[in-house]
C-alpha cells in the first residue's frame, strides 16, 4: 500500500506506506479526520480523493460501522416475521461464512462456534461484528482494514478479539486497523499511526510513536460536560415541586425477570428494582441478554407482557400504552442508532426526542428548536444543525442521540452503550456530563456498559448479568 499526496475532505496525507506483513493501527481522536482516513484506505471514497499516488490492495476486506449499518438494513428488508407464526430470526450466521472447516479455528478464537446455528437478529452487537470480520476472513484476503474492531466488546471478547487478530499477523496477513483509544492498541502491532487536524503527523514503527501518542492524550474534553440546569431551568423547578415528582419514588421494579428468542433463554432469574436517583450500572458478556433486558423494560421485547413487571409504578399488561410510559423514558441504543435511517437534519434528530418518533412528523415550536439548538451547542455541533443526519461521523451521531434523549428531560434515561464509537476525551466528558445529571437530579440513569473505565461513583447499584442457563 502507498499513498503519495492524498486529499479527502478535509485531510491531507503527504505520505503512507504499509507494507504486505505490517500491523498497522491508525489512532485519532473523533475529529481529527480519522473516519475520512479509514475511507481513504478502505478505497470507499476513491472518487472523491485526489492524490499523487494511491495504490490500494486489489484483494481487500473491510469492515466498518457502514458496512454493519448496510447488512442490518439488508436483513430488515427480509424480516418474514409478519408472515411466520414466530419472530424471523434472520439469515443463519453460518451462511455468511465461506469454507467452515479451513477456519474453524478462527471461528472459535473469536467465540462465534456456539452462534453458527443462530440467526443474524439474534447475535449481539459485538457478534455481529465478529462474524463481518470473520466473513472477510473467510474469502481468503490478504489485508484487512477495520474500524474500531474493539468497541461494543466485553473485556473478554476485546482478548478474544485481540488474540484473533494477533493470530491474522502472525499469518502474515497486512492489517491497518482504526482507533480512537490507546488503550485498543496491543503490544503486538508493528506500527503506529497518529491522526491530528487532518495530517498523519506521526508514523513509524510501534516503540518510536508510543511514547508520542501519550503525550497526545493530554488534550482538554469537549466542553459539554458543565452543569446542564441552565438549559432547564424553569422545568427543573418545577418539576422538583411537583407533588407527583415527589410521591412517585418506584421506577422500575422485575421480580425474577426471564426472557427468550425461538425457544432458547436469553435470560432469567434476574430482579431489579429502581427508585428515582438510584442510577444503575448493568454489565455482562457479550450475548447474555443485556440488551434484551433493557428492550423488556421499555417495552421493545414481547416477554414485558410476560414478566411480572411494573414501570412507573403501572404493570405491564394492564391495557397501558406503550407511549404512556415511553413519553417518560429516553433511549440511546445501538438498535435506535441503526434504525435511525431517515430523511432529516441533526436538528430535527434532536426535536424527534420530544416526541419519541424516528424522524420528525410534526410541527415544532420556537422553544423546541431554541432547546435543540443550545443542546447543539453545548456538544459544539453548532454549525451541523442543517446537516443530515446520516452524513455526521459515527461518533457525532451518537453525541446527537445523546442529546435527542435528554432534550425531554426523562424521569428514567436508558444507556445502551451509549459511547461506542466515542474517543477518550468524548466518552470521558459524556460520562462527566452524566455525573452532573446524576448530581442535579434530573433523571434516573440505568446505563449498560462493557468498558470498566466507565464505572463511575454516581452509579449506586450495580447488576451484573453473568450467565444465562439452557
Amino acid at each position: 500500500m502507498k499513498i503519495r499526496n492524498a486529499k479527502l475532505n478535509k485531510i491531507c496525507i503527504k505520505r503512507f506506506d504499509a507494507n504486505a506483513r505490517d500491523a498497522w493501527f491508525i489512532w485519532g481522536s473523533n475529529s481529527s479526520g480519522l473516519e475520512d482516513f479509514f475511507q481513504l484506505i478502505s478505497g470507499e471514497a476513491v472518487k472523491e480523493a485526489i492524490a499523487d499516488q494511491l495504490d490500494l490492495p486489489e484483494d481487500i476486506g473491510i469492515v466498518s460501522f457502514k458496512k454493519q449499518q448496510a447488512l442490518y438494513e439488508s436483513e430488515l428488508k427480509k424480516d418474514d416475521t409478519d408472515f411466520m407464526d414466530k419472530i424471523d430470526p434472520g439469515t443463519l450466521t453460518m451462511t455468511f461464512l465461506e469454507d467452515l472447516e479451513k477456519y474453524s479455528d478462527m471461528i472459535e478464537a473469536f467465540g462465534m462456534t456456539a452462534c453458527l446455528d443462530k440467526g443474524y437478529r439474534q447475535l449481539s452487537t459485538g457478534q455481529s461484528r465478529k462474524l463481518l470480520i470473520l466473513s472477510q476472513i473467510s474469502k481468503g484476503v490478504s489485508c484487512l482494514v477495520l474500524q474500531s474492531p474493539y468497541d461494543g466488546l466485553d473485556p473478554k471478547s476485546c482478548q478474544e478479539m485481540n488474540k484473533a487478530l494477533f493470530h491474522l499477523h502472525q499469518q502474515k496477513k497486512q492489517l491497518i486497523i482504526f482507533v480512537t483509544n490507546t488503550s485498543d492498541i496491543p503490544s503486538w502491532c508493528t506500527h503506529i499511526g497518529v491522526m491530528t487536524k487532518g495530517r498523519l503527523v506521526h508514523q513509524g514503527e510501534r516503540q518510536e510513536i508510543i511514547q508520542i501518542l501519550e503525550q497526545n492524550l493530554h488534550t482538554q474534553s469537549p466542553d459539554f460536560q458543565a452543569s446542564v440546569q441552565d438549559l432547564y431551568k424553569t422545568r427543573v423547578t418545577a418539576r422538583k415541586n411537583n407533588p407527583e415528582h415527589k410521591k412517585q419514588t418506584q421506577l422500575v421494579r422485575l421480580n425474577n425477570g426471564f426472557a427468550g428468542y425461538e425457544g432458547t433463554t436469553i435470560f432469567q432469574d434476574i430482579s431489579l428494582s429502581i427508585a428515582r436517583g438510584d442510577h444503575t450500572l448493568v454489565t455482562g458478556p457479550n450475548g447474555f441478554g443485556k440488551s434484551t433486558l433493557l428492550q423488556v423494560i421499555t417495552g421493545d421485547h414481547p416477554a414485558c407482557y410476560q414478566n411480572d413487571l411494573k414501570i412507573f409504578g403501572i404493570q405491564r399488561g394492564t391495557g397501558e400504552s406503550i407511549w404512556e410510559l415511553k413519553q417518560h423514558m429516553g433511549i440511546v441504543s445501538s438498535e435506535l442508532h441503526r434504525n435511525y435511517n431517515v430523511p432529516g437534519t441533526t436538528l430535527h434528530c434532536i426535536i424527534s426526542g420530544l416526541f419519541d418518533s424516528i424522524g420528525l412528523y410534526r410541527q415544532y415550536t420556537n422553544f423546541q428548536e431554541q432547546k435543540a439548538l443550545a443542546w447543539l451547542g453545548r456538544l459544539n455541533l453548532g454549525r451541523q444543525a442543517g446537516t443530515p443526519f446520516r452524513q455526521l461521523e459515527y461518533a457525532q451521531q451518537r453525541l446527537v442521540l445523546i442529546a435527542r434523549a435528554l432534550i425531554k428531560l426523562p424521569k428514567l434515561l436508558i444507556l445502551d452503550e451509549p459511547t461506542q464509537g466515542l474517543d477518550e476525551s468524548n466518552r470521558k466528558a459524556v460520562l462527566d456530563f452524566l455525573e452532573n445529571v446524576a448530581k442535579e437530579d434530573l433523571c434516573t440513569i440505568l446505563y449498560v456498559s462493557h468498558r470498566e473505565d466507565e464505572y463511575r461513583s454516581f452509579f449506586k447499584q450495580h447488576l451484573k448479568v453473568i450467565h444465562k442457563s439452557a
